[in-house]
């Protein structure tokens, strides 16, 4: 048996304002290229399908045409909801689309969801268990609600409940924020984790699968042993992703449970760079950029810049985010340094640029004008008082 695993696609998020439309799109016709080229029997897909429980209407577009090029392909597409879904949403007509070689998980019930797969290298058994938190689980088993106050023991009784099979692999496929022991996953800023860990998952309690397909973390890992692995994101979504290549697993899994996993890159097009130098050096730089277009985080090391943004983004056209290399060292020291050096700018240009880095726009004529108008009111008033 061959599979595909993936997660985290995140259909219809937007970063820092900019759509990612192109980019996802894109990204999921890769896979189902790299599923044909390698003969897949199937594409898993373990969680966080769209970036919203109630996705803008492309994206739903998006997925309806990534699973028509996946079915027409002969390739059986697994999915399960994971915390940025809507359970009952994402599983909306699954039963019918089962015939056509689309398999949804419904929302967590206590009854067991599986699906069987054999291909002609051997046979596998997919365990399904949608992003679920302890008070759904025990909202299942009220028999065993007492014993169930940690994620850990959620998710223990949920995996226990699921009907293993002896002659065949057991795949289970799941969303969850997992660890072993003191050993967390690396995590991305993009990713929404609980403070201090409290929806943690212990790995051991997933032990008596042959492999577990995780989704919830987007940098690609292995978390206990090599057959527990998250997939990744399908795109960097936030700068702490820069530079990190994005990829697909590809699982071959005999009967016995005996797996290998091999790692496909996606391919990089336009994604996520972080940049930094002065303006003119990263003016001459972008004349032979062959990525300029790349969704950028800048750092100018000039002192004070009008208008940086605008400026910037005519030749660099998607930048996210804009700083300047003296403002964070500033930021770096005491309070008093702070405020010397903010001191040092003339108030117009502080404001300026502070708009620009929230808004992600320069002030306008009419803006800027009134802002000169309120600045020399207060430098005025400041003046009379001194006298």
């Amino acid at each position: 048996m061959r599979f595909l695993h993936t997660a985290d696609l995140h259909i219809g998020k937007r970063v820092r304002g900019f759509s990612l439309k192109e980019e996802q799109e894109r990204a999921l016709e890769h896979i189902v290229r790299i599923a044909c080229e390698k003969r897949v029997d199937a594409i898993v897909v373990a969680g966080d399908v769209y970036d919203k429980p109630v996705p803008p209407t492309w994206a739903l577009g998006a997925l309806e045409h990534f699973l028509e090029q996946a079915t027409d392909a002969g390739i059986t597409v697994i999915m399960i909801a994971g915390n940025h879904d809507s359970a009952e949403r994402l599983a909306f007509g699954a039963r019918f689309m089962s015939a056509e070689r689309v398999c949804i998980a419904q929302p967590f019930s206590g009854e067991p969801q599986f699906i069987d797969l054999d291909s002609a290298t051997g046979a596998a058994r997919f365990h399904l268990i949608p992003f679920v938190r302890p008070v759904h689980v025990r909202a299942a088993y009220p028999e065993e609600a007492e014993r169930i106050s940690s994620y850990t023991d959620a998710l223990a009784c949920a995996a226990h409940h699921q009907p293993l099979r002896d002659d065949a692999a057991n795949v289970l496929v799941a969303h969850q924020f997992v660890v072993d022991g003191e050993t967390k996953p690396e995590t991305c800023e993009s990713e929404t984790i609980v403070v201090g860990g409290l929806d943690s998952v212990e790995a051991r309690v997933f032990d008596a699968f042959d492999y577990v397909a995780l989704g919830h973390i987007h940098g690609p890992q292995r978390v206990r042993r090599d057959t527990v692995r998250y997939s990744g994101s399908l795109y960097p979504y936030s700068f702490s992703e820069a530079g990190r290549q994005k990829h697909v697993d590809i699982v071959d899994i005999d009967e016995s449970g005996n797996a290998q996993v091999t790692s496909v890159p996606l391919p990089e097009e336009r994604t996520l760079r972080e940049v930094r130098g002065t303006f003119e050096d990263l003016r001459a730089a972008a004349q032979t950029d062959a990525h300029a277009d790349d969704y950028l985080h800048i750092t100018l090391e000039d002192e004070a810049l009008m208008d940086a943004m605008a400026k910037v983004r005519e030749f660099y056209p998607n930048v996210m985010q804009l700083d300047f290399a003296h403002d964070a060292q500033a930021f770096t020291g005491d309070t008093q340094e702070v405020a010397h050096n903010v001191r040092k700018r003339d108030p117009l240009s502080v404001v300026s640029d502070y708009y620009e880095q929230q808004a992600g726009e320069a002030l306008s004529e009419q803006q800027r004008e009134l802002l000169h108008v309120i600045i020399e009111e207060a430098r005025q008033e400041e003046e009379g008082g001194a006298q």
